[in-house]
């Protein structure tokens, strides 16, 4: 049997493995806190896509390879169609689910090498390397368009979307900053929403 200070020493000790033990689920805690809040500054809490920020990175880098590998790449920009009737007819949390299943399509079709991300709202943008011509482009958009236009079971019901599309190609007769690319293949993407939508448009094709 324990005496008296057998037992106060036990008690210590089961003491010290418990505040031990604390520190450490504090300590994990904390670096997954850590962990966590570093993702969310670079990434849609939503879709887990990159954001705008981590896109801008990710753009200088790519074009920045482009030049010293002398390869084109195509910067998109995406813009749901009837996203909004969706959203006002069944709720955010369908609106959400949405969301979140176009974006899973588009990943899934772009290679593992491009960047997609979601910019806000029903806006994304992709970053396609290594284009090798205007043919090996146009098919991966019409891809893009026919999986974004299947139908999508949000909220016990089948909705659909399409997309319109605008996107321009780098590099460029004259050197300009990953700003402007996106800024001309969102205005090619508004020449494609007044055409009729459901449609892809490439910024030379777009109003200057």
């Amino acid at each position: 049997a324990f005496g008296r200070d057998g037992v106060r020493l036990i008690e210590r000790m089961v003491a010290n493995v418990v505040f031990a033990l604390e520190n450490l689920e504090r300590e994990a805690w904390r670096r997954e806190s850590e962990k966590h809040i570093e993702f969310l500054a670079t990434h849609d809490a939503l879709t887990g896509l990159p954001n705008r920020v981590l896109f801008a990175d990710r753009l200088q880098q790519n074009m920045a390879q482009a030049r010293r590998q002398g390869y084109q790449l195509a910067v998109i920009y995406i813009d749901l169609d009837q996203f909004k009737p969706v959203n006002d007819a069944f709720g955010h949390d369908a609106g959400d689910g949405l969301l979140v299943e176009v974006a899973r399509r588009m990943r899934s079709t772009l290679r593992e090498e491009d960047s997609l991300a979601r910019l806000g709202g029903d806006e994304f943008a992709a970053i396609i390397v290594n284009v090798p011509d205007a043919a090996t482009l146009n098919v991966l958009l019409s891809r893009l368009l026919t999986v974004i236009a299947e139908p999508v079971w949000v909220a016990n019901h089948s909705v659909e979307v399409s997309a319109s599309m605008g996107y321009t190609l780098y590099p460029q007769g004259e050197e300009i900053d990953g700003d402007q690319l996106l800024r001309q293949a969102d205005q090619a993407m508004y020449r494609a929403k007044r055409e009729g939508k459901n449609r892809y448009y490439c910024f030379q094709d777009a109003d200057a």
